[in-house]
């Protein structure tokens, strides 16, 4: 049961103690309790590892994928994750190379070392499951707080006084008083999906006054909707007296079908945005900035849990496995 100095076997410490159960009719087997006795053949250690090195292993990824390495890093990222790779692989091979030896030359209690094949298993899959999880971390939340972080921020903007040039490099931005969403000009455009966009404007929404050149518009996906001919344009707070401030659209792949549909609305209501900007409206750009950095980590830290739980599962399922088959 106990792994000699200078033995040759690497996975003694991987071993079932089910290899050292007790002889027919010994002390051991006649005082202690069948059930006892069955719980003493559980060898802890693999079982620890299992749980916890995939899960680790798990964590390390899905961080590194999910957070400022990967914005300013992202080829390390990559390198480090197919490096992991290759040595949990590696490890699947080496083990199962070390099993159909020892099988060959009729060597007996060697599928204990299964644990390894499990454990090595385990990590690629926490591995390249903390690769996927890690990246959609990053391309829903944190790549756009990121973004917008390494963006300049302006105040108290009149969209009635300047142009989208001027602020090529804005990340947020907040209005003057008195900007609103301008809804009766609202456009759409469809690829798919609704791309809703509508302009920033100051002038009073009870009257007919058109701005020289409307460059800043609140925009969003699949939240307007055609009615009669008119497009009711509900994106973000747009009712809401408080909101005046935008964070820039940050998806480039958006950008093209949005500018369709200023387009449209150039068409439509005989105006001019000679350098549009898109923003999302919202009542706080900082808070709602943080917001993203935030919903980042409370995605993170859901799925670690959810991946512990995922992991005990699976080593519970091959510590039942390896003691059916011991």
């Amino acid at each position: 049961m106990y792994h000699q100095a200078g033995s040759s076997d690497p996975y003694a410490a991987f071993r079932s103690a089910s290899d050292a159960k007790p002889r027919y009719g010994s002390m051991a087997q006649s005082l202690l309790p069948q059930s006892n006795c069955e719980r003493k053949r559980i060898n802890i250690l693999p079982i620890c590892v299992a749980i916890f090195l995939p899960w680790l292993t798990f964590c390390l990824v899905c961080a590194m994928l999910s957070f400022e390495m990967h914005y300013k890093k992202a080829d390390t990222c990559r390198t480090l994750s197919i490096i992991m790779s290759i040595v949990f692989g590696v490890g699947i091979v080496l083990d199962s190379l070390w099993i159909w030896y020892k099988r060959r030359a009729g060597v007996t209690g060697v599928g204990s070392g299964s644990w390894i094949m499990f454990i090595c298993v385990s990590c690629l899959l926490a591995t390249l499951s903390g690769l996927v999880v890690g990246n959609y971390n990053f391309l829903q939340h944190s790549e756009i707080f990121y973004d917008v972080m390494a963006l300049n921020s302006y105040d108290a903007i009149d969209p009635s006084k300047v142009q989208g040039q001027e602020f090529m490099d804005a990340g947020r931005m907040n209005f003057v008083n008195g900007t609103r969403v301008d809804l009766a000009r609202a456009m759409s455009f469809r690829n798919m999906e609704t791309y809703c966009v509508a302009p920033i404007s100051n002038a009073a929404a009870d009257s007919n006054a058109t701005l020289s050149n409307y460059d800043f518009w609140a925009v969003g996906k699949d939240c307007c909707s055609l009615t009669l001919g008119d497009v009711a344009f509900q994106c973000g707070p747009v009712n809401n007296q408080k909101a005046r401030g935008g964070i820039r659209l940050m998806r480039n792949e958006e950008r093209a079908f949005y500018r369709l549909a200023v387009q449209q609305a150039e068409s439509s209501y005989q105006i001019k945005a000679t350098h549009p900007l898109f923003f999302h409206w919202v009542e706080d750009p900082v808070d709602q900035t943080y917001q993203y950095q935030r919903e980042a980590f409370q995605n993170y830290f859901a799925a670690m849990s959810g991946y512990y739980i995922v992991q005990m599962l699976l080593t519970y399922g091959a510590t039942v496995a390896f003691k059916a088959m011991s």
